[in-house]
């Protein structure tokens, strides 16, 4: 997926071509965290529920005739179906570069910041590339939840939405479960909403099922939320141990952390089980989850229910338990990943992973690289930004073990071991920030040259002879 990038804060501009692997690397203040953050916001909820709204109130730049035709058949009829391949086929480019047109309208809030002006970025997309794929998930986006409504308790009539899995089309229609009653009309406005927010969705998620982030500041979220303490409406104000009003300042992603680990805390496991029934490679993720305790994390990272309330645990050994509080920096790095992979992945999810490398020791910031492929070979997308020189040198020797028939005979000059780790150079993109663009950096031959940025280590190591 290509996205040109125009006056996004330091970037003036820039072109890139998302894989499943992206790697944005530059020094402080270039511009990749922005840009990661801001992709996440067009291609996320968060756009698309701005982006909802704003058509409700007719105030996007296009309007889709096959939705308004759509509502209109329902209306008359009690039933309509609308083919989401025709409409992607028609719209789906047209539908996110409009999404990305309203970006600068909530970026700010976003990023949370109100002293830089973004009216004059431009987001572009060119799914030329990427269509075939976005089809694949549309086809099998399934949806089968039903909405109840009823006419002065009278008689109880219920909407159904049906998208069956490999079909390309959605279907509305009401049926009466009171029996003898008639079938009662939808408000149009009402049907409207619930019409465009199911096109909508399915169209946003066959890009990324769901985006995560990962941001800077997770190591201390994660502590505030392994507590007994935990905020119940993390968009609200909240007070301070003596009574004070704090603003909330947080940006969006932090916010958006803190979400996702209350959903943990509430989520049955038996919810996760029947998730698996749908995609099975949640077993894998699963999985995974456990490869980084074992060899990275060297310890379990676990929800403990033993008390009143719930609690994350680090466990170092079978008779060691920590609260996140007192575990080490890696574990609150690293923890949040391993409850997503445990009790939250899906396939095709994005995880926007900011500084992999925080708090890593040079030996761990290698496992995670390799960590990092694996994800991506077991179909997740990845996008970090970073400055390690060993995240990025190492990518390269995993690229080049791609390209060996016998990786088998490999595996072990690698910290973890795994051939799963080895990725195919197709599947990767890198690009270094500097000079208000982003420089494509990945060569041919598989070489990343990332320049000067790289070679702080030879200038230092020369200061004196």
């Amino acid at each position: 997926m290509k996205i040109e990038i125009a006056n996004l804060g330091f970037i003036q501009k820039a072109e890139i071509d998302l894989k499943p692997l992206t790697v944005f690397i530059g020094g402080n203040g270039t511009g990749k965290t922005w840009t990661a953050y801001t992709l996440a916001s067009i291609l996320g909820e968060y756009g698309r529920e701005r982006y909802l709204q704003a058509y409700l109130d007719k105030k996007t730049q296009q309007r889709y005739p096959i939705i308004d035709n759509a509502i209109e058949e329902f209306l008359q009829e009690g039933n309509v179906r609308i083919n989401l391949i025709d409409f992607a086929e028609e719209f789906l480019e047209t539908y996110i570069n409009d999404v990305s047109a309203l970006a600068y309208t909530w970026i700010n809030k976003f990023l949370a910041t109100e002293r830089v002006d973004f009216k004059k970025m431009k987001v572009n997309f060119d799914l030329l590339d990427a269509k075939q794929e976005i089809f694949n998930n549309i086809k099998n986006h399934i949806s089968t939840l039903p909405f109840y409504f009823s006419s002065q308790n009278i008689s109880k009539n219920t909407l159904y939405k049906l998208k069956e899995l490999g079909e390309p089309s959605i279907y509305f229609y009401i049926v009466s479960i009171s029996e003898g009653s008639i079938l009662k009309k939808l408000p149009g406005k009402v049907f409207e909403r619930i019409l465009i927010q199911e096109i909508f969705t399915i169209i946003n998620e066959a890009f990324y099922s769901f985006i995560y982030i990962f941001p800077t500041e997770r190591t201390g979220v994660l502590p505030f939320f392994s507590s007994a303490i935990k905020i119940q409406d993390y968009e609200d104000d909240f007070d301070d141990e003596n009574g004070i009003n704090i603003p909330r300042i947080l940006s969006s992603p932090v916010k958006h952390l803190q979400s996702k680990l209350q959903e943990i805390y509430r989520k049955p496991f038996s919810d996760r089980e029947e998730e698996i029934q749908i995609h099975p490679q949640i077993s894998e993720y699963i999985g995974l989850a456990e490869i980084l305790e074992n060899d990275i994390l060297g310890g379990k990272v676990n929800i403990d229910n033993s008390d009143f309330d719930q609690e994350i645990l680090y466990q170092p050994s079978e008779n060691i338990k920590l609260e996140m509080t007192v575990s080490s920096s890696m574990v609150k790095e690293l923890a949040p990943l391993v409850l997503y992979l445990r009790h939250l992945a899906l396939p095709n999810e994005l995880l926007i992973i900011d500084e992999p490398e925080m708090n890593l020791h040079p030996a761990a910031q290698v496992e995670i690289t390799e960590f990092l492929a694996m994800l991506v070979q077991a179909g997740l997308k990845v996008l970090i930004t970073t400055h390690s020189p060993y995240i990025v040198d190492h990518l390269s020797n995993l690229m080049k073990a791609a390209k060996y028939e016998d990786k088998e005979s490999l595996k072990e000059r690698f910290y973890l071991e795994r051939t799963e780790a080895f990725i195919p150079q197709e599947e990767v993109s890198v690009y270094l920030f500097e000079d208000g663009t982003a420089k494509n950096i990945l060569h041919e031959d598989g070489r990343i040259d990332w320049g000067t940025f790289g070679n702080v280590s030879d200038d230092i190591s020369h200061i004196f002879p």
